[in-house]
């Protein structure tokens, strides 16, 4: 075996390992990224993050190591043992990877899945994150093949909701213990910053306020520029903010606005298996808070047609309407582009076939797109295709090279995500749909 020029026969030893990753560390600094192709930096990319993966295996397999001698009495902690000097990295960073060994050690199919490379540390960090509040007989109930096939399929941001999910179900609650233990810990804290004389706030809430924050932030934000006819900035935000608190406002009357998707099984029933009921930018609320949201609360049902997709409009209206919006909030949390985390308050209802080239205002031929990915698609010549029963977006490079969503943010309601991955290929995103809207601009 070669490692970075050093050669070994049969097993390594920890001397050897150790001179072979500090001959590693100096590997980039050869490299001449400025110059790279793009080709070869996606090959870089991809070529780092397995060595990450196969270095934050073997961290979690010191640890493990390292746990299980200080149980005995004659070993290090593992947080101890990552923190090192204290120069090398946070407490806060060392304790995660101390957490993150525990979890892999601790479930034995999470452990065996890191060592082959199925999973990274940021889906033990999800499990771990999950697991924290389940008794150790609970925690064995996430040590399961489907939740690593899921880990190994999902997208990470996807994968930390459904373990998170999965952990409410085991516990029984459906999040009531989470979301009291977020009240308690929403906090608010000022100072002067001596040094820039700027005051500073700094605060934290649980899901449902925050919403109602944010909201009211953004509302006042939309209407100062509006009124001034400038962009919006988080200069105007501030402004926005302040004019909140101190009163100066011009508001609508009325509770604060939070925007909730619930399937109607929850709201007439209260949580079950496959609950849907989260604010819109994913975080879960209980059956219980939502039964009190929704005493003054309007709602507005999406209604589906025979395949679980929202209804349409036609070319009665070139742009999306609010109905339709409450329908692409019920499937998304933010942009629909592969990767991008920009809210849902921040994009744009794009049109696949596009109006003026007779594209129709359906659910069917629009995907929520921020200021960014939209000028991609209109000015930066890339180009997007949609499957209209899975909804999966093929999103195709001018090389013509493509990548693929699975499925959007949140399940079309009343589809299971068995249903979704049967339909979209699998989840193999080197396939086309034949059943895709296709449109390329011209």
């Amino acid at each position: 075996m070669a490692v970075a020029g050093l050669v070994f026969s049969g097993s390594v030893s920890v001397a050897e390992a150790v001179d072979a990753f500090r001959t590693l560390s100096t590997i980039g600094a050869g490299i001449d990224v400025a110059s790279c192709e793009p080709h070869e930096l996606r090959s870089l990319t991809a070529g780092i993050r397995e060595g990450q993966r196969a270095f934050d295996s073997l961290l979690m397999r010191v640890g493990a190591a390292a746990d299980a001698r200080q149980g005995h009495g004659d070993g290090e902690d593992a947080p101890g043992m990552f923190l090192g000097d204290g120069s090398q990295v946070r407490g806060r960073t060392a304790r995660r990877e101390a957490d993150r060994a525990r979890t892999a050690a601790g479930m034995s199919r999470d452990g065996a899945a890191v060592e082959e490379g199925l999973i990274g540390s940021a889906q033990v960090d999800a499990i771990a994150q999950a697991a924290k509040n389940l008794s150790p007989d609970e925690q064995q109930l996430l040590n399961t093949d489907e939740i690593i096939a899921a880990a190994a399929s999902l997208p990470v941001d996807t994968f930390a909701r459904r373990v998170r999910h999965e952990a409410e179900l085991i516990r029984g609650d459906y999040g009531l213990a989470d979301t009291i233990a977020k009240q308690q810990r929403s906090s608010w804290k000022h100072w002067t910053d001596q040094r820039s004389g700027m005051g500073k706030i700094s605060a934290e809430f649980d899901p449902e306020r925050y919403e109602a924050i944010v909201n009211a932030v953004e509302a006042q934000v939309a209407r100062l520029a509006n009124e001034g006819g400038v962009s919006k900035t988080a200069n105007l935000a501030a402004e926005a903010a302040f004019n909140l608190l101190t009163g100066q406002a011009k508001t609508a009357s009325g509770l604060p606005h939070i925007n909730m998707v619930v399937d109607i099984d929850t709201l007439a029933h209260g949580g079950h298996k496959n609950s849907l009921r989260e604010t819109a930018d994913g975080s879960l609320l209980p059956p219980e808070s939502i039964a009190r949201l929704v005493c003054e609360a309007v709602l507005q049902r999406v209604v589906v047609n025979e395949h679980r997709v929202p209804v349409d409009v036609g070319r009665r209206h070139r742009t999306a309407t609010d109905g339709q919006w409450q329908s692409l909030r019920s499937l998304y949390r933010t942009c629909a582009w592969k990767g991008c985390d920009r809210p849902l308050s921040w994009c744009q209802a794009h049109h696949i076939h596009e109006w003026e080239h007779g594209g129709r205002t359906d659910l069917c031929n629009l995907i929520p797109l921020c200021n960014h990915h939209h000028h991609a698609v209109h000015e930066g010549g890339w180009t997007v295709k949609l499957s209209p029963d899975t909804r999966r977006l093929q999103i195709h490079r001018p090389d013509r090279t493509f990548f693929a969503t699975a499925w959007p943010d949140r399940p079309v309601p009343g589809l299971a995500r068995r249903q979704l991955r049967d339909r979209a290929g699998g989840g193999d995103r080197s396939s086309a749909d034949p059943d895709a809207l296709r449109y390329r601009r011209r």
